[in-house]
């Protein structure tokens, strides 16, 4: 991340408020006291009536945040924020115009950290979800059995349309802790289970915490790689359709080997099988799925929803290698659909990957495979030929039916 504003004044003071103003630390308050300016909310700012300073609110939208700060430049600043600001807080905004060493942390205790103390639990175990300005569909791509949770919410993730997507997912049977209005006088705390919640009229504080402990049979969401291809939309019959075999994929996904950070690129992502998985288990990569055939992109918009993966798989609507011209290079490339133009394509990812990375492609028809050997040339690749056979119930007997066998190809480009 660089910062865009050159600061030619004293150290912004970023504090944040945690519970109530009376928690602050000696530094926070010597910061206050000494600030010519200060920006925060409008219920933030109004703790503190005894300061001379000049009161700003955040600007609406926030993007307009770089332009408060640039004219505000020579002047002892600071910020009020919820919490801790580091943590889904006003640091990533203020990251983006200001390098850390023009920036004081005075960090607090968090909501959640708020709501676990009324709730009177540890939770060091607890994963925590932001759905602030967020999809609520993402609560799908971290759901799993058996889990404790922390849910940052806004207005579209309620605790009632949270319910709503646990009793779609096979997790009813959660329980829910919702702590609203944390640190004020109308604070309180109330227990629900999601599926008595999902169909409940309740009202809420906008200003609300959900603790959730997943508890039910789940069997919607996958829990492990490998999800079952019945489980994906494609048009055809469960199990059916454009789309890779899970063992396939499988083994696609552990050749491309993705890391945290990384940019992916599915081409001829079909109607996502491996782009989903893609996603699914490596959340902090980005992943970004070309298909040119409407039908099979409907699909895809689908399973990305179904599966939660709507913050980090990103859908390409056109062909390649046409298509690949605004996206960013890619550090592993999967090619599993070409229309007819493999060799082409594989030109067209080689040139663009970067050194160090991966590219695995697939090849099932003789036309395909002699287009991908002569690609390879005398290139180092790893080659591995998959024939799945699958049992199936014919006559009354169990029989092995085969799939076509699938050549699978993985090259490493140099650094």
């Amino acid at each position: 991340m660089t910062a865009t504003l050159d600061w030619p004044g004293p150290p912004v003071q970023v504090i944040g408020m945690g519970m109530d103003a009376g928690a602050l630390g000696q530094s926070a308050r010597a910061a206050l006291a000494q600030a010519e300016l200060l920006i925060g909310a409008a219920a933030h700012l109004a703790a503190f009536p005894e300061l001379t300073a000049e009161k700003r609110s955040y600007p609406s939208p926030m993007s307009g945040l770089g332009d408060l700060l640039r004219a505000s430049s020579g002047r002892r600043i600071a910020l009020l924020a919820s919490g801790d600001p580091l943590f889904y807080g006003i640091s990533g905004a203020l990251l983006r115009y200001l390098p850390p060493e023009h920036l004081v942390f005075h960090p607090n205790v968090t909501s959640i950290q708020a709501a676990f103390a009324r709730l009177g639990r540890p939770w060091q175990q607890a994963q925590p979800v932001s759905l602030h300005g967020r999809p609520l569909a993402s609560l799908r791509a971290a759901l799993q059995g058996n889990r404790l949770y922390a849910l940052l919410t806004d207005r579209d993730s309620s605790p009632t349309a949270i319910a709503r997507v646990l009793v779609e997912t096979g997790f009813g049977e959660s329980d829910l802790w919702v702590a609203e209005d944390l640190g004020m006088p109308s604070e309180r705390l109330r227990q629900f289970q999601a599926v008595d919640l999902a169909d409940a009229d309740t009202e809420f504080s906008p200003l609300n915490v959900v603790i959730l402990e997943t508890r039910g049979p789940g069997g919607i969401l996958p829990e492990f790689p490998g999800i079952p291809d019945e489980r994906f939309s494609t048009g055809a019959e469960p199990g059916k359709g454009l789309l890779s075999k899970r063992e396939v994929r499988l083994t696609i996904l552990s050749l491309l080997a993705p890391r945290a950070g990384e940019i992916g690129w599915d081409v001829g992502a079909g109607c996502g099988g491996v782009a989903v998985e893609w996603a699914r288990w490596n959340p902090y990569g980005e992943v970004h799925a070309i298909e040119c055939h409407p039908d099979r992109l409907e699909h895809l918009g689908v399973n990305r929803e179904r599966f939660g993966v709507v913050a980090n798989l990103h859908i390409v609507p056109g062909r390649a290698p046409e298509a690949l011209a605004e996206l960013p290079d890619p550090h592993a490339v999967f090619i599993g659909g070409s229309s007819g133009s493999l060799h082409e394509m594989l030109d067209a990812v080689w040139a663009r990957l970067r050194p160090g990375g991966r590219l695995v492609a697939s090849a099932v028809t003789e036309d395909s495979r002699v287009e991908l050997h002569t690609f390879v040339g005398n290139r180092a690749a790893e080659s591995t030929e998959l024939s799945i056979a699958r049992g199936e119930r014919l006559a009354g007997q169990r029989v092995m039916r085969p799939s076509l066998p699938v050549l699978l190809m993985k090259l490493e480009k140099a650094e």
